[in-house]
């Protein structure tokens, strides 16, 4: 199996890369991202099993897939990514996240890739004050900010590619947010500190990367079609993760935070896209028993443990 991977070098990529590489169903990994990907051993590895390729995702040619299997897109411009000050023109981030990975997806299909697995976002669901608890994958998507529009939007761009191309396998996957030693910086922050919003008790999930990386080789190895949630248990609230193994979390008032977060947006792209915090107010609670029973996946990294890997008590 030969694995093309858009977005290498990203958060995410980073980790999944090490994964192929160790799955012994793929025979090949080419790395496709403006910058080489940054993973112990990268340097030293054959160009007949890792094959990394510097361009950016409007430069991608069929070319570049040609005698590929599968093609992983996890190409996206997440909280600003590269963009600098573009990432306050949402047209152009659209054209980014939902343009670009159109033209990808049909590149792969016309060469004869046999599976694309897009990494969508839970955040296709909201979340919402009265969204289900838990959400399954045949709840309809309900976006409530522009990142999880996109995702939804490119979901469905894969959808069109593949009714033209009915032999062609599409698989999505919808993790919470990522957590880990490569995750966003204002991730981190969020899951390290005692900060939380003051009043809000709806759970949420979150997801260990590496078992993010593991679900994505489940999935391509078993060719396994349709839509996937994932997420960690058990779900907890930001109260509860501010003040897991503390006497004390630090509640602020939930006006202050949206008042003050688009000025950090306008002065920094760590500080990620004002659109997230409309979903505080809501639960965002996966089930994910598809994903356990047709790709034989769960997560290995509990909530707790998500919170004291990155605060450096746990082991990983």
């Amino acid at each position: 199996m030969h694995v093309a991977v858009t977005g290498a070098a990203g958060r995410i990529g980073r980790v999944l890369l090490p994964e192929l590489l160790h799955t012994p169903e793929v025979e090949r990994v080419i790395a496709l991202d403006r910058e080489p990907p940054d993973f112990p051993g990268a340097a030293t590895l054959p160009a007949d099993r890792y094959d990394l390729r510097q361009k950016d995702l409007a430069e991608l040619t069929p070319a570049d897939l040609t005698g590929t299997d599968t093609l992983v897109h996890l190409a996206f411009q997440l909280m600003g990514g590269h963009g600098g000050r573009r990432r306050h023109d949402r047209e152009w981030v659209r054209r980014q996240n939902v343009e670009l990975s159109r033209a990808v997806f049909d590149s792969a299909a016309r060469v004869g890739v046999r599976q694309i697995l897009f990494l969508s976002s839970a955040a296709v669901y909201g979340p919402w004050p009265d969204s289900p608890v838990p959400l399954t994958e045949d709840h309809p998507p309900r976006p409530r900010f522009a990142y999880a529009e996109d995702k939804v939007a490119t979901e469905q761009a894969l959808a069109d590619v593949a009714r033209e191309y009915p032999e062609l396998v599409t698989t999505v996957l919808r993790p919470p947010a990522v957590v880990g030693p490569n995750a966003h910086p204002l991730l981190q922050r969020l899951a390290r500190g005692r900060v939380h919003p003051a009043g809000v008790r709806a759970p949420v999930q979150i997801l260990w990367e590496e078992d993010a990386a593991r679900a994505i080789a489940a999935a391509i190895t078993r060719r396994a079609p349709g839509c996937f949630n994932l997420g960690t248990e058990p779900a907890w609230s930001l109260r509860a993760m501010a003040r897991h193994g503390r006497r004390l979390s630090l509640p602020v008032p939930g006006v202050l935070i949206r008042a003050l977060h688009p000025l950090a947006w306008r002065l920094s792209a760590r500080a990620g896209d004002p659109g997230w915090v409309r979903g505080l107010d809501g639960p965002l609670v996966l089930d994910c028993g598809r994903a356990r029973e047709a790709l034989a996946w769960a997560p290995r990294v509990s909530t707790p443990e998500c919170l004291e890997r990155l605060r450096g008590h746990g082991k990983h």
